[in-house]
């Protein structure tokens, strides 16, 4: 017998996490398990008891840093033993597990094949008595959340170096070490931050680019376990966003597609996960190879005639640099106006990474510049334009030799990942019928949220799209866009009944207008018509038995001094059923913050095909 148990984190935020996501991926992964409700309770049950004694103390390892709320962690007992490096590599809520059985059935064999060498005493470690064996194993989930400190705390390759180490004593070595108040602001040291109960979601690629209404990695990871337990497979997130669940999929070795409309999320989807397989030496190089040119190019701009036969040689058009500054500088004066080289020096960064050809390294430089730009408008630096380009490139670049340090030790065998710029109503035009293996998903809650709102600067600087305008009216759910009103009152005073196939929804619109909510109710007509083209072209691409996860929340009018919810998620249930798929779990889950529309709580609607 193989006896596990599993401790949760201590960062956990609400008790269903625990009751719902964590036992739905562990039960997926691992098999049925029972609650721990208090580790205090089974220190002395058999097996873990022959390890409770002063020589080994595993009760100050399994009681170090505990979680809050009613539930600690599980237990569960096989007869064959799992694929544990899977579940080390892919648990999201589950920090640490604790593997005991006879040493007899855990060969010396199987411990030189199956755990490496140079994980010993950073991801497991091993005590032994006379008769049993425990092996506690840390996941991978843990050392990226806290990689970010790292991140944060690092100014160089030397520092990350160290700083990892640190990382890994720890949790292994310095669990009796007492952490400095929270509050301290000098003398703080990087295991005092590890210490801090806080659930870090910008670790590694995550924190690539700013982006309003991003998915929860950790609840992603989740869910994707539960769906696809499986080991190769591709999955699919048609509102990609920034990526979060395309990055997940790759560390978790899947292969992944994304689908999104928004050409800077495209260009942020593509660069978080192919960036994780850049050769670094190539990277750094072309770096500093840029910065040195663009570091000449502003310097000569000061001798106008020698600028313009450093552009000419260069290959690079001066002109069309001097009509695109005036036409921004017009369009944006309220934003730059306090400095008016600002707009001429982004398009000359923008300019010249036309003469990289690593096309990987180009489009991660122009992530950075679009992340450098959103600095700048939204006035998170007082620094110059050109050293605050610099500090977030190579900001990256650092978070990308931390990865690298860590797969060293991990072994992770990346899955890949592809995100189109496209029109999620027509998945069917560029992935085949019956091709994916799951999807995870969050289109807009309705008309919640304005997702290019704060990219629109970047979006027109870098010449991302031809046209704004059809970009935003393209968009589904756009809260701030006029659709053609007559030709959508006539389409839903003609045939409403029709073209709405869920009840309720078009209650909820008949119900809006009624009370002089006839943008409101018109915008939600038109979500909904969206919705149930782009379900529809979901259940086309995804497998037969495969499962789908659609994440949405409720938006809320005043209406009469009393507040009307507007059930999505009930919308979208039903035409989802209509579609032709079957309801396999719903869960609810709160939100800790209110967003615009009144958000308090969101819905993952999981389906089966």
């Amino acid at each position: 017998m193989y006896y596990f148990y599993f401790k949760l984190f201590n960062n956990i935020k609400s008790e269903h996490e625990v009751n719902e996501l964590a036992k739905l991926e562990l039960e997926s992964l691992f098999g049925k398990v029972k609650y721990i409700y208090n580790f205090i309770d089974t220190i002395n049950g058999f097996p873990i008891n022959k390890f409770i004694n002063n020589e080994i103390r595993l009760q100050d390892y399994i009681t170090h840093e505990l979680p809050y709320g009613k539930i600690q962690g599980f237990f569960g007992i096989k007869e064959n033993l799992p694929d544990i490096n899977k579940l080390i590599k892919r648990l999201a809520y589950i920090r640490e597990i604790y593997l005991i059985t006879k040493r007899e059935f855990l060969s010396e064999n199987y411990i030189e094949n199956n755990l490496p060498k140079e994980q010993y005493k950073k991801t497991y470690h091993l005590f032994l008595n006379e008769e049993f064996v425990c092996i506690r194993f840390i996941t991978y989930q843990y050392y990226f959340e806290k990689s970010e400190y790292i991140s944060k705390l690092s100014r160089n390759e030397d520092e990350i170096n160290k700083n990892i180490d640190i990382l890994f004593n720890y949790i292994i070595s310095n669990i009796y070490r007492i952490p400095s108040a929270e509050t301290l602001s000098i003398g703080k040291r990087l295991e005092d931050y590890f210490a801090i109960r806080e659930e870090n979601s910008l670790y590694l690629t995550h924190y690539f680019h700013p982006y309003k209404g991003k998915f929860h990695p950790k609840m992603i990871k989740a869910l994707l376990n539960y769906i696809y337990p499986k080991n190769n497979g591709v999955i699919l997130d048609n509102f990609a966003g920034s990526g979060t669940l395309l990055v997940e999929a790759i560390l978790m070795e899947l292969d992944s597609i994304g689908i999104e409309i928004n050409p800077l999320s495209v260009l942020m989807s593509n660069v978080k996960c192919n960036s994780l397989s850049i050769n670094l030496s190539e990277l750094k190089e072309i770096i500093e190879f840029y910065f040195n040119q663009i570091d000449n190019i502003l310097y000569k701009f000061n001798t106008k005639q020698e600028f313009l036969n450093f552009t000419q040689n260069n290959n690079l058009n001066y002109e069309n640099i001097k009509e695109r500054a005036i036409i921004l500088k017009e369009k944006f004066n309220k934003i730059f106006q306090k400095d008016e080289n600002l707009i001429f020096n982004i398009l000359i960064c923008k300019e010249y990474l036309k003469l990289i050809s690593n096309k990987d390294i180009k489009d991660f430089l122009l992530l950075s510049l679009s992340g450098a730009i959103s600095d700048i408008y939204r006035r998170t630096s007082q620094k110059d334009f050109i050293e605050v380009f610099k500090n977030r490139t190579y900001d990256l670049y650092l978070r990308l030799y931390l990865f690298k340090k860590l797969n060293n030790i991990f072994k992770i065998n990346l899955g890949k990942s592809i995100t189109y710029e496209y029109d999620t109503r027509k998945l069917n035009e560029i992935i085949d019928k019956n091709n994916i293996d799951g999807i995870i998903t969050s289109p807009p809650y309705s008309t919640a949220l304005d997702y290019i709102k704060n990219d629109i600067i970047q979006i027109e600087m870098l010449e991302l799209t031809n046209s704004i305008e059809k970009l935003e009216e393209a968009m589904i759910g756009n809260p701030k866009i006029n659709y053609n009103k007559k030709n959508l009152w006539n389409s839903y005073e003609k045939d409403s009944s029709i073209k709405i196939k869920s009840k309720l929804g078009y209650n909820i619109i008949n119900y809006l207008i009624s009370n002089n909510k006839n943008k409101e109710g018109l915008r939600i007509y038109k979500f909904y018509q969206d919705m149930e083209n782009t379900i529809k072209q979901m259940f086309k691409v995804l497998k037969k038995d495969k499962k789908c996860v659609i994440i949405i929340g409720n938006n809320h009018y005043l209406i009469n001094d009393k507040i009307f919810e507007v059930q999505n998620d009930e919308v979208i249930t039903e035409l989802a059923l209509k579609t032709g798929f079957i309801i396999d779990k719903i869960i609810k889950r709160e939100l800790e913050k209110t967003s615009s529309g009144y958000i308090r709580e969101e819905s993952i609607l999981i389906f089966k095909k």
